[in-house]
This record gives structure tokens, sequence and C-alpha cells, in this order.
């Protein structure tokens, strides 16, 4: 059986493609995809939250709130990893005041969570909840889209 020579060289190139793309990602891509995602499925809660018609679902919700932001840590933004992302370089020059917001955003979430197990009104904790959490990250350490 006669080989084709350019059966080789097909091979060889989707080899040296491939395993070119593998070297070219960067130390923290997967930092970043992690937060990303983390931060979107922050989003996609506190709109359930928002949506959510009695106080189970809004206390489901703020709980779960609170369990993503407790993951806004250094392993989510590992140091240096600014590039490639909306992270600004002011979240590791500024540490503790970004770990504080984001204890912030547990800590509200939490009592949203409290208070509606308890039967109170969170309508407004609720609809603010965004502005007052999420807003606090986002307005310092955050850079707008380009």
């Amino acid at each position: 059986m006669r080989r084709q020579p350019w059966l080789y060289a097909l091979a060889a190139g989707a080899f040296l493609m491939t395993g070119a793309n593998a070297f070219s990602a960067g130390p923290f891509d997967k930092a970043i995809e992690a937060r990303q995602q983390l931060m979107k499925d922050i989003g996609g809660i506190n709109k359930a939250m928002r949506q959510a018609t009695d106080a189970a679902g809004v206390a489901a919700n703020a709980d779960k709130l609170a369990e993503a932001f407790a993951k806004v840590n250094e392993e989510t933004f590992p140091k240096g990893s600014a590039e490639g992302s909306r992270a600004k370089t002011d979240i590791w020059e500024k540490w503790d005041e970004f770990a504080a917001a984001a204890k912030n955003a547990v800590t509200l979430a939490q009592a949203i969570a409290t208070k509606a197990r308890a039967g109170e009104d969170t309508a407004e904790l609720v609809k603010g909840y965004g502005k007052s959490a999420c807003g606090s990250c986002h307005r310092p350490f955050r850079a707008p889209k380009s």
C-alpha cells in the first residue's frame, strides 16, 4: 500500500497548529475564563432573585449570591491577571478595598436572605442589590467595554 506524502504534511500541519494554539494561551486564561463565568452566574442569580415571586425564592437566590461572591478571592483574581480582561490593575493595588467590596456583596446577600426568611419586605434591598453590591466593584475596579 502506497502512503500519500500530502497526508503526512496535513497531519503535521494540524499538529503544529494545535500545538501553537496551546502554547499561545496566556498564563491566566483559565482564571480569567472562570471568573468571567462566575460573574455571568452572579448576574443570572441576581436576575432570578429580582424575578422571584415569593420569599423562599428570594432567600434561595440570595444564598446563592452570597456563595458566589464568596468565591471572589485571590484564586479567581490572581495577581497579574488583568491583561485580556476588563479587570483594572487597581484590584491588586487596592486589594483590601476590592476584598471589602466582595465581602459587602456577601453580607448584603445574607441580609436579604435573612429578611426574606423572616417574612420582612425585601423589595428595596433586592432592587438595589446590583447597584450596591455589583456596582461597588464594577465602578472602581472594572474597565468599560472597549
